[in-house]
C-alpha cells in the first residue's frame, strides 16, 4: 500500500458510497485507475465491505410495537417459543407485575403491524401496546 491507497481509504470511510471518478479525481488518478486500486484492496481483504449504518428507530418508527402481554397458558415457556417463530417478533422479555411478557414488534408496514396485534391478542388473555 502507498500513499495514494491509504488516502482512497480514508475517502472511503469518510464516504463509502463516493464513485470511483470522484476518489480518482480526489486522488490524482483516472475513475478506472482508482477503480483499480480500490478492488485490489477489496481482493487482498484491506477492504471487507461497504455498509450502511441506519438507526432503527428513525428507519421503522411507524412500523415498531412494545407490547405487553398477559399470557393465558400455564406454561409460559411454550407461548415465548411461540412468538419467536413469528418474524416480527424482535425481542421478548418476562416481565413482573400485571403483565407476563413485554414483546417488540417490527413490520415493514402498519397494516401489517396491525395485523400481527390482531393475531396476538387473539392468542392471549390481554394485550396493552405500550409503545
Amino acid at each position: 500500500m502507498d500513499q495514494i491507497d491509504e488516502r482512497l481509504l480514508a475517502l472511503l470511510r469518510r464516504d463509502g458510497r463516493a464513485s470511483m471518478a470522484e476518489l480518482g479525481r480526489a486522488v490524482g488518478l483516472s475513475r478506472t485507475a482508482a477503480m483499480a486500486r480500490v478492488r485490489r484492496m477489496e481482493d487482498e481483504g484491506v477492504i471487507r465491505g461497504y455498509r450502511a449504518e441506519v438507526t432503527d428507530e428513525l428507519a421503522a418508527a411507524a412500523h415498531v410495537a412494545r407490547v405487553a402481554i398477559v399470557v393465558r397458558t400455564p406454561d409460559v415457556r411454550v407461548y415465548v417459543r411461540r412468538l419467536l417463530t413469528l418474524p416480527e417478533v424482535t425481542e421478548v422479555e418476562s416481565v413482573a407485575g400485571e403483565y407476563d411478557l413485554l414483546v417488540r414488534l417490527t413490520t415493514d408496514t402498519a397494516g401489517n403491524l396491525d395485523a400481527v396485534l390482531d393475531r396476538l391478542a387473539g392468542k392471549c388473555a390481554r394485550t396493552t401496546k405500550v409503545g
